[in-house]
């Protein structure tokens, strides 16, 4: 605003000052038009031939004789005359040193200074005197006076204006700003879901709401994130409570009654440490379950050798043929499936899937276990042909201690934690697991794997 007014003073001074050049050009010009006339009624009036000419015209004509006497040819009628401040001396040298128009003061009947001064033309005559033609300034500063008035007025609406603009743009630009402080304290107070409101796209602002947005959803996500795995650890730590809680306290119960004395009866006895002992089994089985998600969860790297998963998938049917005769398992492995990975673990995975379909169905149901590469992909899927599961508990079966059905779970053994398992040691080697299930269809669970190079085992 500073540098406008600055260069609106300036102009203002330079058109000033040319107008008011060009209008004491005008006046040079008139002098000289009128100097040649102003010579020959001095040539008149010194001869007797006319008098002094008292007249409508604002030009003042004085003739000034080398003896000194000066007299008045022509002046304006007005009530307060004024005349140029000059002696017949200076009016004599004007006319010998053939001097241009120039200004000089003004003085008033009364010897005051007048308010305007004149601008003079001197010039000689052929008998050596000196006519002096001078036109009052008046209109002139009057011109000007008018001029800067509205130099003034103009230059200070513009301002003004100038001023309301540069407030309503600075208003705008700064609404957005005030617009992040605001979400900024929304979010300092805690709502994560506040965003700046969207502003010009293209602009500095914009682009920095722009960014905050972004910005505030990624911490949103990142706190929704912690959030998330901050309830699901308490539920882990909940849910491994409660499981062990059941033989840790079977083996404290049979403890109290063996030291009351309760277990006199050596069969009593014996069934007390047999059940003791299954439960420190399954305690034990659990904590190493536990164990081994901890380790999968904080990203230990697992053992990576070439391992074949159609001898994992050939050695699980057998095992599972040993503990269940009686039951139809289908294995479908034609090619070699070679990975890169932790033989022990994926053998827990496709034993876990195994097992999760033996326990999960009734004994007529049979199972197939199919191996495959399909690209650059190691695929495992194990089908039966159950009742399947509804979609609500297709979605959980592998969060952790979930369990369909509890007390059939519970009584077999199972922790709910094999199929969170199954998906961590997945997961550890860069694939995917995923289940199809529908009520009546059976269920079908896959993994997905990086197939490794041809290797021989």
């Amino acid at each position: 605003m500073a540098v406008i007014a600055f260069v609106l003073m300036g102009a203002a001074v330079a058109v000033t000052r040319a107008t008011r050049a060009n209008l004491i050009d005008r006046v040079d010009e008139q002098l000289m038009a009128s100097i040649g006339r102003a010579r020959g009624a001095a040539a008149d009036v010194i001869d007797g031939r006319r008098q002094r000419n008292v007249g409508l015209s604002s030009l003042y004509t004085v003739v000034v004789r080398r003896n000194g006497n000066a007299r008045v040819i022509e002046a304006p009628d007005v009530e307060d005359p004024t005349v140029p401040e000059l002696t017949a001396d200076e009016v004599l040298d004007a006319s010998e040193n053939d001097r241009g128009p120039f200004t000089v003061d003004g003085v008033a009947s009364d010897g005051s200074a007048a308010e305007s001064g004149f601008r003079v033309l001197v010039r000689p005559t052929p008998r050596g005197d000196a006519v002096m033609v001078a036109e009052p300034l008046a209109e002139v500063e009057a011109s000007m006076s008018r001029l800067m008035l509205a130099e003034i007025i103009v230059t200070g609406s513009i301002l003004a204006v100038l001023a309301l603009v540069g407030w309503w743009v600075v208003r705008l630009g700064i609404r957005p700003v005030k617009q992040m402080a605001a979400a900024a304290s929304a979010i300092g107070s805690g709502d994560l879901s506040h965003r700046v409101p969207e502003a010009t796209p293209g602009t500095e602002v914009g682009d920095l709401g722009v960014a905050l947005n972004k910005m505030l959803e990624q911490i949103e996500t990142a706190f929704g994130t912690q959030r998330r795995s901050e309830e699901r650890l308490r539920q882990f730590v909940a849910d491994a409570s409660h499981e062990l809680r059941t033989p840790v306290a079977t083996v404290r119960g049979y403890s109290e009654l063996y030291r009351t004395g309760g277990l006199s009866d050596p069969a009593r006895l014996d069934d007390a440490m047999r059940r003791s002992e299954q439960e420190a089994i399954r305690m034990g089985a659990l904590v190493d379950d536990l164990l081994l998600l901890a380790r999968l969860d904080q990203g230990r790297p697992l053992a990576a050798g070439p391992v074949r998963l159609d001898v994992i998938a050939h050695d699980a049917v057998l095992d599972a043929c040993a503990r269940q005769p009686d039951r139809t398992i289908h294995l479908e492995a034609r090619h070699p499936v070679p990975v890169l990975g932790d033989e022990g673990r994926l053998r827990q995975v496709v034993t876990n899937l195994v097992a999760n379909s033996l326990v999960h169905t009734p004994p007529e149901t049979s199972v197939w276990l199919r191996v495959a590469a399909r690209g650059d992909t190691a695929t495992i899927a194990v089908h039966d042909d159950g009742p399947g599961v509804p979609p609500d508990v297709a979605a959980k079966v592998f969060e952790r201690f979930y369990r369909a059905d509890p007390m059939r779970a519970r009584s077999r053994g199972g922790s709910g934690l094999g199929l969170s398992i199954v998906q961590a040691i997945v997961t550890a080697h860069g694939g995917r697991v995923g289940i199809e299930s529908h009520p009546g269809c059976g269920t079908t669970f896959t993994v997905s794997l990086p197939l490794a190079d041809t290797f021989t085992a």
